[in-house]
């Protein structure tokens, strides 16, 4: 079999196994550390899961031999390759929270920052909806509460839903993200 195959067989492959891996880190980490993000975590095996697809694919070119193996351009290309499937895998993962936790992140935005949470509880609705949300971007790292305050420490994840959000204009969606959205006056 001709080494590029090889190559996306091995890329083809590394999700399976990141997924697997995933999996089994939530399983025991989750257990011990109650309020630890399982985002992180998923990004976590996605960085980790470099080390073996590129001795993997170090070890492909080699078995090549001389003349077929070993390319500083094909290690590239596995290494890109397989992290821009691996943040793919990662925004799946996520997608079910982000736009819940967006919209807080919007709310604090649009009052300049930081809000009390009885301010955050008329806006956003559900008291226990609007504490798992919180509880999972504070172990995000997203936001940190400063005497009953929240306030954004991190705005990454903010400005990747904008981004998201304009893609979905680009493209026109009319799914329930938008909708929702919409509802909530956020369009």
């Amino acid at each position: 079999m001709n080494i590029v195959y090889k190559i996306i067989m091995l890329l083809a492959l590394s999700q399976v196994f990141l997924v697997f891996a995933h999996v089994a880190v939530e399983r025991i980490i989750s257990k011990k550390k109650k309020g630890s993000s399982s985002m992180i975590r998923a990004m976590k095996c996605s960085l980790f899961g470099n080390i073996p697809v590129l001795l993997a694919a170090l070890l492909l070119m080699a078995r090549e031999g001389p003349g077929m193996g070993f390319s500083a351009v094909t290690l590239i290309y596995v290494f890109l390759v397989y992290n821009a499937l691996a943040y793919s895998y990662c925004h799946v993962f996520n997608m079910g929270d982000t736009a819940r936790r967006i919209r807080i992140l919007h709310e604090l935005d649009r009052a300049g920052g930081c809000l009390e949470r009885d301010e955050l509880d008329k806006r956003y609705g559900i008291r226990n909806m609007l504490d798992a949300r919180l509880e999972r971007l504070v172990s995000m790292r997203q936001i940190t509460e400063h005497g009953g305050r929240f306030v954004i420490s991190s705005s990454l994840l903010y400005r990747a839903g904008l981004i998201v959000l304009r893609w979905g204009f680009f493209l026109n969606y009319k799914g329930p993200l938008r909708r929702s959205l919409k509802d909530a006056g956020l369009l």
